[in-house]
């Protein structure tokens, strides 16, 4: 398992460094304005994957363990495409401001982006974890060179270069999934509905329950985004996704642990192991991501104004602000994950809804008001009171007490044991080393 999280750690790291340059070259290009364009349409089409992942989000790996892949593949193939159909029609109703050929690009989008995530969902499932690795770094690297071609070769300086790189993106790394599991797809058959019927209920009472609270907590995550742009102005949108991006890029330690770790407990019976592994894990984290953030903020503003652009100096103060809530949070997908991963969504949904209370009430009033740091107010609250909330009941269900998730001397010989054991094995490095 240790092995999987360094694998899961490496290609996220990467892939947050490639990220980085995309913001890099995308606010380069096209400004402040640009990447705050950039920003909505990318939130849109997370929020209509909301929906693609009650069948087809990450309750599969809860359920590929307990259900034949010809089952599965079915119903959540069909399901992603007609969401991403249903949305290109119902988008524009909410968004006037988005002409026909957009929308219809949103939905495509959507359905490539939905089946990709299918793929690496199941792969996740049966702990196939780097491969799924390989096939989400595809997508920044892909993105990053189809945009390089698009802005510096052909000139073509807008949002239609970014829709472009996606399309190459999710395309490519759904074509990769299908060659991965082309053993598994070369076994599907058709089967009676009384057989799918089960699977199908299975899908959609755990997907319902996981993405209820995924629903709620896209709304602590990014309503700020369209607050912004409703009572200020796309530019400072666009400022303030550069600063939730980087403070977010702490995540990637949290996501990697999480993302093995729910695997792991999906596949175990045993629950006191399952409450120890996730107590060891909130331990790693905390630590690492902590050391992670006190980094991040001590980049200076010129730094980010090379970086990004003139536009951009007053990030730093965002993340310093940003950094108490984007930490906690880190605590949250840990302890998420373990009731994921033991069929109990409906806590992370309570959790999120906990947050979603601070997001509404601070972000109707701090953001009119205060504007952009409002907005990072709002977050960093909105984060902190979903993992309380988690924390209360993981300590409270487990019979563990707060201080039992501090760091202690052993907890860091052991953990240092395990690191010096992995680096001696993929090295073949003697004993006495």
């Amino acid at each position: 398992m240790f092995k999987k999280i360094i694998n899961t750690f490496g290609t996220k790291f990467l892939g947050a460094l490639l990220n980085f340059a995309i913001a890099a070259v995308i606010s380069q290009a096209v400004g402040d304005v640009g990447k705050g364009e950039q920003s909505l349409l990318l939130t849109t089409i997370t929020f209509i994957l909301i929906f693609s992942d009650i069948v087809s989000g990450s309750s599969l790996v809860f359920l590929t363990p307990k259900h034949s892949f010809s089952k599965l593949i079915l119903p959540t193939y069909i399901w992603s495409i007609l969401i991403g159909l249903i949305s290109a029609c119902i988008v524009p109703i909410f968004y006037h401001a988005l002409s026909l050929d957009f929308t219809i690009n949103i939905g495509i989008l959507s359905i490539f982006a939905s089946l990709n995530a299918v793929n690496v969902t199941i792969l996740i499932g049966k702990e196939r974890v780097k491969e799924a690795n390989y096939l989400n770094l595809f997508q920044p690297i892909a993105i990053l060179s189809a945009l390089a071609i698009c802005y510096f070769l052909c000139g073509m300086k807008n949002v239609n270069a970014y829709i472009i790189a996606l399309y190459v993106a999710y395309g490519g790394s759904w074509l990769g999934g299908l060659l991965l599991l082309r053993k598994d797809f070369r076994k599907v058959i058709l089967h009676s509905w009384k057989e799918y019927k089960p699977v199908v209920t299975d899908l959609f009472k755990f997907g319902i329950l996981n993405q209820t609270g995924h629903f709620v907590q896209f709304f602590n995550l990014r309503l700020s985004y369209y607050l912004l742009a409703s009572y200020i102005d796309p530019g400072t949108t666009g400022v303030f996704s550069i600063a939730v991006s980087l403070a977010e890029a702490i995540w990637i330690i949290s996501r990697s642990i999480a993302l093995v770790q729910y695997a792991r407990i999906a596949n175990s019976d045993d629950p006191a192991y399952s409450q120890r592994l996730t107590l060891d894990l909130t331990k790693i984290c905390i630590a690492f991501s902590t050391a992670g953030m006190l980094v991040l903020a001590l980049f200076p503003s010129s730094f980010y104004i090379w970086m990004f652009g003139p536009e951009f100096g007053g990030v730093p103060p965002l993340i310093r602000i940003l950094a108490p809530g984007t930490l906690m949070y880190s605590v949250y997908m840990i302890i998420g994950h373990y009731y994921s991963g033991i069929g109990k969504y409906q806590m992370n949904t309570y959790s999120a809804l906990c947050g979603l209370f601070f997001t509404f009430s601070l972000g109707f009033t701090l953001i009119p008001r205060f504007e952009i740091y409002g907005a990072a107010i709002t977050t960093s609250c909105a984060y902190i009171a979903n993992a309380a909330f988690l924390i209360v009941f993981f300590l409270k269900h487990s019979g563990l007490h707060l201080r039992d998730c501090l760091l202690s001397v052993s907890d860091i010989r052991n953990y240092y044991g395990m690191f010096k054991l992995y680096y001696k094995e993929k090295f073949n490095l003697p004993n006495d080393k």
